[in-house]
C-alpha cells in the first residue's frame, strides 16, 4: 500500500512539475528574463522545495546525517538527471555544449559551495553567535549571496547586448496567467513535499535502508523527482537553458539549505557530521567541473547518439554513489 501512495504522489508531483516548467518559461519570457536567468533564478528555488522541507523536517527529527545526505546527494542526482535526459534526446543537438557556455559561472558557483561545505565538515569551526549559526554556513550564506548577484548581473549585461544587436521589435507578453501558474504550482509542490518525505521514511524502514546513504541515494532520487519533470518538459520544449540553468540553480539553492539545517538542528551541525559527506561534496565538485568542461568544449561530436561528456558526467555520478555505499 505504501509504494501505491508514493506512486501518486510521485504522479502528482509530475503533473505539477510540466505546469511549473510552462509557467516558468512564460513568465521569465513576459519579464524579458533569459532562459538561463529564469531557470537559476525562478524554477531552481520551486523545485528546491521537497529538499528545504524534507531536510529540515529530517533534522528537526534528529537524523542530521540523512539531512545533509539528502541534500549532497540531490546535488549528484540532478547532474546525472541532467547528462541522461541529454542522452535520451535523439537529436544532433548537444545540451552540453558551447552553446550553452553562459550557465558557466552557475556551474562554478556549485563548485565553490561545496567546496566550502566540504572544508566545513573537515573543519568544523565553532560557531559564529549569530542565531547559534555555524561559521561554515555564515560563509556558505555570503559565497551564495555573492555568487547570485554576479549571475544575475552576468545574465543581465548579456541579454542587454543581445537586445542592442539583434533590435527586436518590443512585445507585450501577459504576465498575470504564467504569474499565477508558477505561484499555484510553487504551493502545489511545497504542500507536496512533506507527504513525500514521511513515505519516503516508510518506504525505507520496509526497504531496510537507514542512515546516510539512504540519504543520498533514495531521499536524494525522491526530493529531486520535481528537477527530473521540469528538466524533461524544458527539453522536451527545446528550452535547453531553462534545463541546465534548473539544475545548476537548484544545486547552489541545495547546498543554501545546509543553513536552514543548521539553524533547524539543535547542536553545531558541522561538528557531528560524518566525514563521508566531504567526499559526497567532492562528488559534486569534480562531477559539476566535468559537466562544465563539457560545456565549455568546443568540438560539437557526437559517437551516434551518445555524447562523451554526458557520459562522463553519469559515470562520475554513479561511482560517487558507489563510494557512499562501500564507505
Amino acid at each position: 500500500m505504501i509504494f501505491v501512495w508514493f506512486s501518486l504522489i510521485a504522479a502528482a508531483v509530475g503533473v505539477v512539475g510540466v505546469v511549473l516548467a510552462r509557467a516558468s518559461d512564460r513568465l521569465g519570457e513576459a519579464l524579458r528574463l533569459e532562459r538561463s536567468l529564469t531557470g537559476f533564478l525562478m524554477l531552481a528555488v520551486a523545485t528546491s522545495l521537497p529538499e528545504l522541507v524534507v531536510s529540515c523536517q529530517v533534522a528537526y527529527q534528529g537524523s542530521v546525517d540523512m539531512a545533509v545526505g539528502s541534500l549532497l546527494g540531490s546535488c549528484l542526482m540532478n547532474l546525472l538527471i541532467l547528462a541522461a535526459i541529454d542522452l535520451s534526446r535523439r537529436s544532433k543537438i548537444r545540451m552540453l555544449s558551447r552553446q550553452a557556455a553562459a550557465h558557466a559561472l552557475a556551474s562554478l558557483s556549485s563548485v565553490l559551495l561545496a567546496g566550502i561545505v566540504a572544508v566545513a565538515i573537515l573543519l568544523p569551526l565553532r560557531p559564529a553567535g549569530l542565531w547559534r549559526i555555524g561559521t561554515g554556513s555564515l560563509v556558505l550564506v555570503l559565497a551564495y549571496l555573492m555568487t547570485f548577484r554576479m549571475v544575475f548581473l552576468d545574465r543581465r549585461v548579456a541579454t542587454a547586448a543581445e537586445f542592442i544587436e539583434s533590435a527586436p521589435p518590443a512585445v507585450n507578453v501577459p504576465r498575470m496567467r504564467p504569474l499565477i501558474l508558477y505561484v499555484s504550482s510553487t504551493i502545489g509542490i511545497f504542500l507536496l513535499a512533506p507527504p513525500l518525505a514521511s513515505t519516503s521514511e516508510r518506504m525505507s524502514v520496509a526497504l531496510g535502508l537507514t542512515g546516510t546513504f539512504f540519504g543520498a541515494v533514495f531521499l536524494a532520487l525522491v526530493t529531486s523527482l520535481p528537477e527530473v519533470v521540469t528538466t524533461a518538459e524544458a527539453s522536451r520544449m527545446d528550452a535547453h537553458d531553462l534545463a541546465i540553468g534548473n539544475i545548476l540553480g537548484s544545486n547552489a539553492f541545495n547546498l543554501l539549505i545546509l543553513v536552514a539545517v543548521d539553524i533547524v538542528h539543535p547542536r553545531p551541525l558541522y561538528a557531528e557530521l560524518m566525514p563521508v559527506h566531504a567526499l559526497a561534496a567532492l562528488g559534486v565538485i569534480i562531477t559539476t567541473t566535468i559537466a562544465l568542461m563539457g560545456i565549455l568544449y568546443r568540438v560539437e561530436k557526437r559517437l551516434w547518439y551518445l555524447e562523451p561528456d554526458a557520459i562522463a558526467v553519469i559515470g562520475s555520478s554513479l561511482m560517487f554513489f558507489y563510494f557512499l555505499y562501500a564507505i
